[in-house]
């Protein structure tokens, strides 16, 4: 499988969405492919800086799945064009930029007040250093998180943390393609479109085994619904963190509560409702993965297990996404 895609005249790619939504696969197959297509080995630029436990099972977690690609490992917190200098000529999968742009901003800052007046500087030098890197490799796929769908507003530095990020992404889109990972789809330029039409006659994608739909609070998810798939208010289960649903309704309402019983009990959320008595056909669930990182454990525990299970549930799954009322199928 190609997995550049209608894009795959592009060299440079930023691979951006919710926590736990497949960025990092995706991009990491991306530079083993093209790296591959080269004859070249591919250069992985990592950027955390690990800062308790929960930081080093990350870190374990993402060498472990590149353990046998064949890429070298360069650990690059802070002033990635010393690293770059390195590297010409070679397919580079950095990951991530959330990370970078932390480090430039608080890593060894004793005082946070002295950030105030250095967001251009900051700023300047995260752009001079990646387009640095983007000259000097043969492609680079940037891995990013979106962090701007917040409802809250934060402190000052969060903020500034936040728009530092914006305008670096938005420096990266001019000069490469640009990919949105949702539930495990990728979503690019017209692609998902595209592909709808051409499979439109295809009974296997018309009718999948689940639809799943996704979407901030209160955009509409559960109206859509109702409306798409005919359901009345007796077929609809709504979850809660306190109980199990009812699996023998044919639509789960707030499945993020449901894995949230999940964690709290040490189960893992279900991803197939197969079992006699059963009856589950759509699943409903609030983006809650493009936020801010939750400062509560828990919270961050919730993003991860909800995210990888909407990737297992999308594999089998029409996939839609409803934002203001209105549902968009992207698978």
């Amino acid at each position: 499988m190609n997995i550049w895609k209608k894009s795959e005249m592009k060299n440079n790619f930023l691979v951006t969405g919710g926590c736990k939504n497949g960025k990092s696969s995706l991009a990491q197959s991306m530079a083993f492919e093209k790296a591959k297509a080269l004859g070249i080995s591919p250069v992985y630029f990592a950027t955390m800086i690990s800062h308790d436990e929960e930081d080093d099972e990350r870190i374990r977690k993402h060498r472990e799945d590149r353990k046998n690609l064949g890429f070298e490992t360069v650990e690059c917190g802070k002033n990635i064009s010393e690293a770059a200098e390195k590297i010409g000529g070679r397919v580079v999968l950095f990951d991530s930029l959330t990370a970078l742009v932390q480090n430039e901003m608080f890593e060894g800052r004793k005082n946070l007040e002295s950030l105030l007046g250095e967001e251009e500087k900051i700023l300047a030098k995260l752009k001079s250093d990646l387009g640095n890197l983007i000259q000097k490799a043969e492609s680079v796929i940037f891995v990013s998180d979106s962090i701007f769908s917040d409802g809250k507003v934060y402190d000052k530095f969060t903020e500034m943390y936040r728009r530092i990020l914006a305008e670096t992404e938005n420096f990266l889109a001019e000069k490469c393609g640009v990919i949105e990972m949702v539930s495990g789809i990728r979503k690019e330029g017209g692609v998902m479109k595209d592909m709808e039409r051409e499979t439109e006659n295809n009974s296997e994608f018309r009718i999948p085994k689940y639809a799943l739909v996704v979407g901030g609070a209160y955009q509409g998810k559960t109206a859509f619904a109702k409306e798409k798939f005919f359901l009345s208010d007796d077929e609809i289960s709504v979850c809660t963190d306190d109980r199990l649903p009812d699996f023998s309704r044919k639509c789960l309402v707030h499945y993020e509560n449901y894995a949230a019983y999940c964690i709290r009990n040490n189960l893992l959320p279900r991803t197939d409702f197969e079992s006699e008595g059963e009856n589950v056909k759509i699943i409903i669930c609030d983006d809650i993965f493009c936020g801010v990182v939750p400062v509560d454990a828990f919270q961050r525990k919730l993003r991860e297990v909800t995210g990888i299970a909407l990737q297992k549930i999308a594999e089998k799954s029409g996939v839609y996404r409803v934002f203001c009322g209105s549902g968009e199928r992207i698978k």
